[in-house]
């Protein structure tokens, strides 16, 4: 079992969604609404991704962060049963133990805020559309930028990119999920698990439709490399073809195989 690669996702699941938890918090107590709101909460997430994609961090866990990126991995054969698993269970932990921090350390007018919830003013078959073309679009993104020979390093990039564009499209209407470790961390603290269902399928239907697309597209071409970041070197534990994917000889501690 990979446990360093584990704590990594835990540790870059939950500095992404804290950070991004903040920009709510800061923009729930100026009271700032439209356009300028959600392109604020949307820039806190993708600061977060940035900070934990090109870290040590990212580099050694590969910065998912997401349970659909890493399930559209896996579909690719380029991750274990065991390692998917372990590597969902992190995020959905991450992300909870980030909104758990957040209510302790910050006092709220509104908790409820934090929540990713679909607008009543929409029908709500409309949300789930949106969050299923959203997540189809994210991971169809990720494998075109990965497979790129010039533009994996730049991965991470594009990913902050397309959040902040998200957010200023559909959240307010879908909440502009996209992420449902996201959705499931404040949730599972503040017990409100209120549409939880329809994201989760959302994201199900989008991964599992950008697989197969992106396959038939590419004559059954799968993504170089498992990480969002890469061509930085940086031992690489998957099934991938990158130059990186060597098992690791030397027995390192802990603190050097993460941070060495």
């Amino acid at each position: 079992m990979n446990w360093t690669e584990y704590l990594c996702e835990f540790l870059g699941t939950f500095i992404q969604i804290f950070i991004g938890l903040i920009g709510i918090f800061l923009v729930s107590t100026i009271n700032i609404g439209g356009v300028t709101k959600y392109m604020i909460i949307g820039s806190f997430f993708a600061i977060g991704l940035l900070v934990v994609v090109y870290s040590p961090i990212g580099k050694r866990s590969g910065a998912h962060l997401n349970p659909a990126v890493t399930a559209a991995f896996w579909l690719n054969k380029l991750m274990s049963n065991l390692d998917t698993v372990c590597y969902i269970i992190a995020q959905f932990a991450g992300a909870s133990f980030a909104a758990w921090l957040v209510f302790l350390l910050f006092t709220w007018k509104d908790p409820l805020v934090t929540l990713t919830l679909p607008s009543n003013q929409y029908p709500l078959i409309l949300s789930f559309i949106i969050e299923i073309v959203v997540v189809f679009v994210l991971i169809i993104m990720i494998f075109s930028f990965i497979s790129s020979q010039n533009g994996g390093r730049f991965t991470g990039i594009a990913a902050a990119i397309y959040i902040i564009l998200i957010n200023l499209l559909f959240a307010s209407i879908s909440g502009a999920s996209m992420n449902i470790a996201r959705t499931f961390g404040t949730a599972s603290i503040l017990m409100m698990f209120d549409y939880l269902l329809v994201y989760l399928l959302a994201s199900v239907i989008g991964t599992f439709a950008a697989f197969y697309l992106f396959s038939f597209a590419t004559n059954g071409l799968k993504p170089t490399c498992s990480k969002l970041c890469y061509k930085t070197e940086g031992p690489c534990v998957f099934k991938c073809s990158c130059e990186y994917s060597q098992p690791v000889q030397i027995q390192k501690e802990p603190s050097e195989e993460i941070f060495g």
